[in-house]
């Protein structure tokens, strides 16, 4: 499918319908959390988290994209070096959603040093916003030409927000769509339950231990312009495993300092990094192996449920803790 592309009269070149409802998520988004940050010392804090996240959720996302597809960005089509301004054009490519997240994360870690704020404020205080805006940039994304999986052949399955009709009257799995819904599920689920949560930085944990592994599974079925490394390695899928393998072990290095056993957060972190290498082995296995497809996603379901599970189990076990 092709980018919807608009012709305004004050602009010499065509925009796309993405990009302008783009920056109105983003605006919104931004809104958002000056209105939910109540736990923060003072409001000009999450004015700094906020503007650090678009610079290094920018400049990260658009860094990883650049570096896996430089043949596309940086070369002209007669194999000539270009130089390094197209990085800087937004209009050529596209930005990578993983590395958004983890620039978000490093702009948190960044703006608590510089505004003295905790970290797991900052976070908490994104929840909300972040997944809004991860929602409404993944219900927007089929105007960028991109979002969709594998043909359906089964007419069950033929309906939106499942599946999206192409110009050929063909049903694609609508990828973006599913992974949209999947945020709002993780969304209500946050607000429902958000005055049950004590600790500073619970709320963010849930949100990863949740967010990250539905991400995960879906993003397994993208068949548009995907970004891959070793071949079957998805940069987003990366990324998603990373922030959230980070997370569990900052929640563990924090229970540890305070009543923690070390064994216990050992045993945990190590079923963590197995329950990741499953996963891997399983994206490896649907690449590389002729074993049935339907085993394979079995068994990765499997896995993100018992993290996700192991996940929600020690943060509730430390938020009660501190209760």
């Amino acid at each position: 499918m092709e980018p919807v592309l608009l012709y305004l009269p004050f602009l010499q070149q065509p925009v796309t319908l993405y990009g302008i409802l783009s920056v109105v998520c983003i605006i919104a988004a931004l809104v958002l959390s000056f209105l939910t940050a109540k736990r923060l010392n003072k409001k000009s804090h999450m004015a700094v988290f906020a503007l650090l996240s678009l610079v290094l959720g920018a400049f990260i996302g658009r860094l990883f994209y650049s570096l896996v597809r430089s043949d596309f960005l940086f070369y002209d089509e007669l194999g000539e070096y270009a130089g390094l301004l197209p990085f800087f054009n937004f209009a050529a490519g596209s930005l990578n959603m993983g590395g958004i997240l983890l620039g978000i994360l490093l702009a948190a870690v960044l703006s608590s040093k510089l505004t003295k704020e905790k970290t797991a404020n900052l976070l908490d205080a994104a929840v909300l916003p972040v997944l809004c805006l991860y929602a409404g940039m993944r219900l927007i994304e089929p105007l960028s030409g991109q979002g969709f999986g594998e043909l359906i052949e089964q007419p069950f399955l033929c309906f939106y927000p499942i599946a999206t009709c192409n110009a050929w009257d063909e049903w694609m799995l609508s990828v973006c769509s599913i992974e949209a819904i999947l945020a709002i599920a993780v969304l209500v689920v946050l607000l429902i339950n958000r005055s049950k949560i004590q600790r500073t930085g619970s709320l963010y944990l849930y949100a990863m231990a949740l967010f990250a592994p539905s991400q995960m599974f879906f993003e397994l079925f993208r068949q548009d312009d995907v970004l891959y490394i070793f071949v079957f390695a998805s940069i987003s899928l990366l990324c998603l495993v990373t922030c959230m393998v980070l997370s569990q072990f900052a929640l563990l290095h924090r229970a540890y300092k305070e009543t923690l056993p070390k064994g216990t957060a050992l045993r945990e972190a190590g079923l963590m990094l197995l329950g990741v290498i499953v996963c891997v082995g399983g994206v490896f296995a649907l690449d590389k192996t002729n074993l049935p497809d339907v085993m394979v996603y079995a068994v990765i379901i499997l896995a993100l449920v018992l993290m996700s599970v192991l996940f929600c189990r020690r943060i509730a076990m430390e938020d009660k803790r501190a209760a």
